[in-house]
């Protein structure tokens, strides 16, 4: 049995390098010997396409400067949980109580959101920032640690980073009649039609060939699975094959 990708949780460069290992696997055993040489054939159009739409978006001036104030927001909310985090320890229970306070409006949002895709934490954030600067409770909390420079400069950058990504996304609209979602959703379902025409032939004519390319398939699909895994728990993904764009919107099961 053919392992389930976590398609929706891979980043763009994830996917790609992903379909081409599988492609590479495809070819060591043989398309021809697999019957699969015509799903082949199209799930290499398809991510040749998208590894070319996707270098032409990373190409863009725009990505380095949403790249530097992504780290730039990432650094301030991780900053105000730290900071918080230790105020719960501070012997005036006041600042005890809104070093919690803090934590508590940031768990609303999720514990690491700076593993959220781009446009989920553009609107993680924005949220945060509004509660924190405009609910009575908060505001007095981030007063009283004295945290409203972060909060300001996290508001800041995220709001930079809303207008340069659409600003980004326009500029992509007008050399792209494809989005790169779409062309990640087609290249899935190749890949998906790929997999069903091996596990109908390995059910039909079980053979050494297809435990083989199976068993080597999967390690494929359980190796980028970690990497969801680890990211979940905050470790670095070693993927270096293709640089990072845009964290992508998640993929489509």
């Amino acid at each position: 049995m053919i392992k389930t990708a976590l398609f929706k949780k891979y980043r763009t460069n994830e996917f790609i390098q992903f379909i081409s290992n599988t492609l590479m696997i495809v070819k060591e055993h043989g398309a021809d010997k697999l019957k699969v040489k015509a799903a082949y054939s199209s799930l290499n159009k398809h991510h040749q396409q998208l590894a070319e739409a996707y270098k032409q978006a990373t190409q863009s001036e725009i990505t380095p400067q949403l790249a530097k104030l992504d780290d730039q927001r990432d650094e301030a909310i991780i900053c105000l949980r730290q900071i918080c985090e230790g105020y719960t320890n501070h012997h005036q229970e006041e600042k005890r109580m809104a070093g919690q306070t803090i934590l508590n409006c940031i768990a609303k949002y999720g514990n690491r959101l700076y593993n959220l895709n781009y446009s989920a934490e553009t609107t993680a954030l924005k949220n945060l920032a509004s509660d924190l600067l405009t609910e009575p409770e908060c505001l007095a909390a981030v007063q009283t640690v004295h945290m409203e420079e972060v909060v300001t400069y996290m508001q800041t950058t995220n709001q930079q980073f809303e207008e340069l990504f659409i600003q980004r996304l326009k500029e992509a609209s007008q050399l792209e009649t494809m989005t790169m979602t779409e062309r990640s959703q087609l290249t899935a379902d190749v890949y998906r039609s790929l997999v069903q025409h091996v596990q109908a032939h390995a059910t039909l004519s079980p053979s050494e060939l297809y435990t083989g390319f199976i068993n080597h398939l999967n390690e494929n699909i359980e190796y980028f699975n970690q990497l969801v895994d680890r990211r979940k728990r905050g470790e670095q993904p070693d993927v270096t094959a293709i640089n990072e764009e845009v964290r992508a919107t998640p993929l489509e099961a």
